[in-house]
Protein backbone atom coordinates (compact mmCIF):
# COMPACT_ATOMS: atom_id res chain seq x y z
CA UNK A 1 0.00 0.00 0.00
CA UNK A 2 1.10 3.23 -1.13
CA UNK A 3 1.95 6.28 1.54
CA UNK A 4 -0.79 7.92 0.07
CA UNK A 5 -3.37 5.10 -0.01
CA UNK A 6 -2.37 4.94 3.77
CA UNK A 7 -3.47 8.04 4.62
CA UNK A 8 -6.80 7.80 2.63
CA UNK A 9 -7.09 4.93 4.40
CA UNK A 10 -7.47 7.00 7.63
CA UNK A 11 -4.00 6.13 9.18
CA UNK A 12 -2.42 8.95 11.12
CA UNK A 13 1.53 9.14 10.43
CA UNK A 14 4.70 10.11 12.46
CA UNK A 15 7.94 10.86 10.60
CA UNK A 16 10.68 13.36 11.11
CA UNK A 17 12.84 16.31 9.01
CA UNK A 18 16.31 15.31 8.39
CA UNK A 19 19.24 17.60 6.74
CA UNK A 20 22.26 18.03 8.22
CA UNK A 21 22.89 13.68 8.11
CA UNK A 22 23.54 12.59 5.06
CA UNK A 23 24.76 8.67 5.24
CA UNK A 24 22.23 6.76 3.55
CA UNK A 25 22.11 4.58 6.62
CA UNK A 26 20.23 7.53 8.24
CA UNK A 27 17.21 6.15 6.48
CA UNK A 28 17.88 2.49 8.52
CA UNK A 29 18.32 3.84 11.57
CA UNK A 30 14.97 5.86 11.45
CA UNK A 31 13.42 2.65 9.68
CA UNK A 32 14.87 0.49 12.51
CA UNK A 33 13.07 3.32 15.15
CA UNK A 34 9.47 2.50 13.16
CA UNK A 35 8.98 5.94 12.08
CA UNK A 36 6.37 6.07 9.19
CA UNK A 37 8.34 8.49 6.58
CA UNK A 38 10.95 10.97 7.02
CA UNK A 39 11.66 14.59 5.05
CA UNK A 40 15.01 15.32 3.33
CA UNK A 41 15.12 18.83 3.21
CA UNK A 42 16.67 19.81 0.49
CA UNK A 43 15.54 24.10 1.22
CA UNK A 44 17.52 24.43 4.27
CA UNK A 45 20.09 21.82 4.19
CA UNK A 46 23.06 20.52 3.09
CA UNK A 47 21.99 17.25 0.45
CA UNK A 48 23.31 17.35 -2.45
CA UNK A 49 21.06 15.45 -5.40
CA UNK A 50 24.00 12.14 -4.71
CA UNK A 51 22.90 12.64 -0.87
CA UNK A 52 19.48 12.69 -1.67
CA UNK A 53 19.32 9.78 -4.04
CA UNK A 54 21.19 7.53 -1.65
CA UNK A 55 18.89 8.35 1.29
CA UNK A 56 15.64 7.56 -1.35
CA UNK A 57 17.14 4.18 -2.11
CA UNK A 58 18.06 2.86 0.48
CA UNK A 59 14.83 4.02 2.58
CA UNK A 60 12.56 2.40 -0.25
CA UNK A 61 14.73 -0.71 0.74
CA UNK A 62 14.05 -0.44 4.21
CA UNK A 63 10.16 0.28 4.06
CA UNK A 64 10.37 3.35 4.93
CA UNK A 65 9.06 6.36 3.03
CA UNK A 66 11.36 9.17 1.62
CA UNK A 67 9.85 12.95 0.72
CA UNK A 68 12.18 15.51 -0.40
CA UNK A 69 11.51 18.93 0.30
CA UNK A 70 12.20 20.83 -2.81
CA UNK A 71 14.08 24.47 -2.63
CA UNK A 72 12.28 26.05 -4.70
CA UNK A 73 10.08 25.28 -7.75
CA UNK A 74 11.83 24.58 -10.98
CA UNK A 75 11.22 21.67 -13.26
CA UNK A 76 14.89 19.83 -11.88
CA UNK A 77 14.20 20.24 -8.42
CA UNK A 78 10.96 18.78 -8.90
CA UNK A 79 12.25 15.97 -11.36
CA UNK A 80 15.52 14.65 -9.60
CA UNK A 81 13.67 13.73 -6.55
CA UNK A 82 10.83 11.95 -8.37
CA UNK A 83 13.38 10.00 -10.89
CA UNK A 84 15.04 9.01 -7.53
CA UNK A 85 12.26 7.11 -6.36
CA UNK A 86 11.14 9.92 -3.88
CA UNK A 87 7.33 8.88 -2.58
CA UNK A 88 6.51 12.75 -2.52
CA UNK A 89 7.62 15.91 -2.19
CA UNK A 90 7.45 18.75 0.02
CA UNK A 91 7.04 22.50 -1.34
CA UNK A 92 8.14 25.51 0.36
CA UNK A 93 6.67 29.00 0.37
CA UNK A 94 3.33 28.22 -2.00
CA UNK A 95 0.99 31.03 -1.91
CA UNK A 96 -0.63 30.82 -5.55
CA UNK A 97 -2.64 28.66 -7.85
CA UNK A 98 0.06 29.60 -10.49
CA UNK A 99 2.77 28.00 -8.24
CA UNK A 100 0.91 25.05 -7.51
CA UNK A 101 0.21 23.86 -10.74
CA UNK A 102 3.62 24.57 -12.38
CA UNK A 103 5.25 22.07 -9.46
CA UNK A 104 2.27 19.75 -10.68
CA UNK A 105 3.04 19.86 -14.15
CA UNK A 106 6.79 19.14 -13.35
CA UNK A 107 5.46 16.30 -10.96
CA UNK A 108 2.70 14.61 -13.46
CA UNK A 109 3.52 12.57 -16.55
CA UNK A 110 0.96 13.38 -19.81
CA UNK A 111 -1.75 13.32 -20.15
CA UNK A 112 -2.21 15.72 -16.76
CA UNK A 113 1.08 16.94 -16.14
CA UNK A 114 4.58 17.46 -18.51
CA UNK A 115 7.10 15.32 -16.52
CA UNK A 116 10.03 14.31 -18.34
CA UNK A 117 9.74 10.51 -19.19
CA UNK A 118 12.84 8.82 -18.63
CA UNK A 119 11.15 5.00 -16.81
CA UNK A 120 14.24 3.25 -16.03
CA UNK A 121 15.63 5.15 -13.62
CA UNK A 122 15.59 4.38 -9.35
CA UNK A 123 11.86 5.19 -9.18
CA UNK A 124 11.20 1.78 -11.04
CA UNK A 125 14.01 0.05 -10.01
CA UNK A 126 15.66 0.10 -13.60
CA UNK A 127 13.12 -2.54 -14.66
CA UNK A 128 11.06 -2.63 -17.90
CA UNK A 129 7.74 -1.51 -17.55
CA UNK A 130 4.69 -0.74 -19.64
CA UNK A 131 4.89 2.75 -19.72
CA UNK A 132 1.25 3.38 -19.77
CA UNK A 133 0.60 1.82 -16.69
CA UNK A 134 3.46 2.78 -15.11
CA UNK A 135 2.74 6.84 -15.46
CA UNK A 136 -0.56 6.51 -14.43
CA UNK A 137 0.25 4.34 -11.39
CA UNK A 138 3.18 7.09 -10.60
CA UNK A 139 0.68 10.11 -11.31
CA UNK A 140 -1.97 8.31 -8.88
CA UNK A 141 0.44 7.52 -5.86
CA UNK A 142 3.16 10.55 -6.00
CA UNK A 143 2.00 12.68 -3.14
CA UNK A 144 2.89 16.72 -3.69
CA UNK A 145 2.32 18.77 -0.41
CA UNK A 146 2.56 22.57 -0.48
CA UNK A 147 3.62 24.01 2.78
CA UNK A 148 1.40 26.33 4.37
CA UNK A 149 3.57 29.28 5.99
CA UNK A 150 2.25 32.76 5.16
CA UNK A 151 -1.54 34.73 5.56
CA UNK A 152 -1.41 34.58 1.75
CA UNK A 153 -1.32 31.14 1.90
CA UNK A 154 -4.27 30.76 4.60
CA UNK A 155 -6.53 32.99 2.48
CA UNK A 156 -5.88 31.01 -0.37
CA UNK A 157 -6.30 27.55 1.00
CA UNK A 158 -9.93 27.02 -0.71
CA UNK A 159 -8.32 27.85 -4.19
CA UNK A 160 -5.27 25.71 -3.65
CA UNK A 161 -7.51 22.73 -2.21
CA UNK A 162 -9.70 22.44 -5.13
CA UNK A 163 -6.74 21.86 -7.98
CA UNK A 164 -7.04 18.59 -9.15
CA UNK A 165 -3.90 16.41 -8.42
CA UNK A 166 -3.27 18.34 -5.41
CA UNK A 167 -1.89 15.75 -2.32
CA UNK A 168 -2.44 17.63 0.39
CA UNK A 169 -0.96 21.26 3.00
CA UNK A 170 1.97 20.90 5.13
CA UNK A 171 2.52 23.61 7.64
CA UNK A 172 5.33 25.44 8.04
CA UNK A 173 4.28 26.61 11.93
CA UNK A 174 7.39 28.99 12.62
CA UNK A 175 7.62 30.65 9.48
CA UNK A 176 3.85 30.96 9.73
CA UNK A 177 4.23 32.44 12.89
CA UNK A 178 6.52 35.23 11.92
CA UNK A 179 4.14 36.12 9.16
CA UNK A 180 1.36 36.38 11.40
CA UNK A 181 3.55 38.76 13.60
CA UNK A 182 3.95 36.05 16.36
CA UNK A 183 7.58 35.06 16.00
CA UNK A 184 7.77 32.30 17.42
CA UNK A 185 4.44 31.72 19.23
CA UNK A 186 3.26 28.51 17.22
CA UNK A 187 1.24 27.83 20.36
CA UNK A 188 -0.66 30.92 20.68
CA UNK A 189 -3.96 31.02 19.91
CA UNK A 190 -4.41 32.56 16.24
CA UNK A 191 -1.70 30.80 15.14
CA UNK A 192 -3.25 27.03 16.36
CA UNK A 193 -6.60 28.83 14.74
CA UNK A 194 -4.33 28.78 11.93
CA UNK A 195 -3.55 24.90 12.24
CA UNK A 196 -7.59 24.24 12.67
CA UNK A 197 -8.09 25.87 9.32
CA UNK A 198 -5.93 24.21 7.48
CA UNK A 199 -7.25 20.72 9.14
CA UNK A 200 -10.40 21.61 8.61
CA UNK A 201 -9.95 22.83 4.51
CA UNK A 202 -8.00 19.44 3.76
CA UNK A 203 -10.72 17.46 5.30
CA UNK A 204 -13.31 19.12 2.90
CA UNK A 205 -11.42 18.62 -0.15
CA UNK A 206 -10.33 15.06 0.54
CA UNK A 207 -7.07 15.53 0.90
CA UNK A 208 -3.87 15.64 3.19
CA UNK A 209 -3.04 17.50 6.50
CA UNK A 210 0.31 17.33 7.64
CA UNK A 211 2.76 19.29 10.09
CA UNK A 212 6.28 19.35 10.82
CA UNK A 213 6.57 20.45 15.01
CA UNK A 214 9.16 19.38 17.33
CA UNK A 215 7.67 17.89 20.20
CA UNK A 216 5.70 14.67 20.20
CA UNK A 217 3.27 16.53 22.80
CA UNK A 218 2.34 18.84 20.26
CA UNK A 219 1.96 16.20 17.50
CA UNK A 220 -0.23 14.01 19.83
CA UNK A 221 -2.43 16.93 20.59
CA UNK A 222 -2.57 17.90 16.69
CA UNK A 223 -3.59 14.44 15.74
CA UNK A 224 -6.56 14.50 18.01
CA UNK A 225 -8.31 17.62 16.21
CA UNK A 226 -7.47 15.76 12.78
CA UNK A 227 -3.93 15.90 11.57
CA UNK A 228 -3.09 13.07 9.64
CA UNK A 229 0.87 13.53 9.35
CA UNK A 230 2.92 15.17 11.59
CA UNK A 231 6.45 15.29 10.95
CA UNK A 232 8.54 15.16 14.28
CA UNK A 233 11.61 16.59 15.13
CA UNK A 234 15.21 16.82 13.42
CA UNK A 235 18.24 14.96 13.07
CA UNK A 236 19.82 18.32 14.35
CA UNK A 237 17.44 18.30 17.37
CA UNK A 238 17.90 14.50 17.97
CA UNK A 239 21.03 14.77 18.12
CA UNK A 240 22.12 17.64 19.95
CA UNK A 241 19.33 17.58 22.81
CA UNK A 242 20.23 14.08 23.42
CA UNK A 243 23.67 14.73 23.65
CA UNK A 244 22.89 17.93 25.87
CA UNK A 245 21.20 15.71 28.37
CA UNK A 246 23.57 13.03 28.27
CA UNK A 247 26.41 15.50 29.20
CA UNK A 248 24.11 17.47 32.01
CA UNK A 249 23.33 14.28 33.82
CA UNK A 250 26.38 12.56 34.12
CA UNK A 251 27.97 16.69 34.74
CA UNK A 252 24.94 16.91 37.48
CA UNK A 253 26.27 13.48 39.14
CA UNK A 254 29.72 14.28 39.38
CA UNK A 255 29.52 16.97 41.24
CA UNK A 256 26.99 15.42 44.31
Amino acid sequence: MSFRERVRGGEQLVGAMMSDVTNPNLAVMLATAGLDFFIIDMEHGTCDWSDMAALVSTARGWGITPMVRIPEIRRETVLKPLDAGATGLVVPQVEEVAQVEEVLAHARYPDTGRRGVALRRAHSAYAARNATEYMQQANEETLVLVQIETRRGLDNLEQLAKIDGLGGFLIGPFDLSVDMGLPAEVNHPDVRAAFRKVIDVAEQHGIVSAIHVQEPDTAIELFAEGMQVCSVSSDINMIVDQAAENTRKIRESLQQ
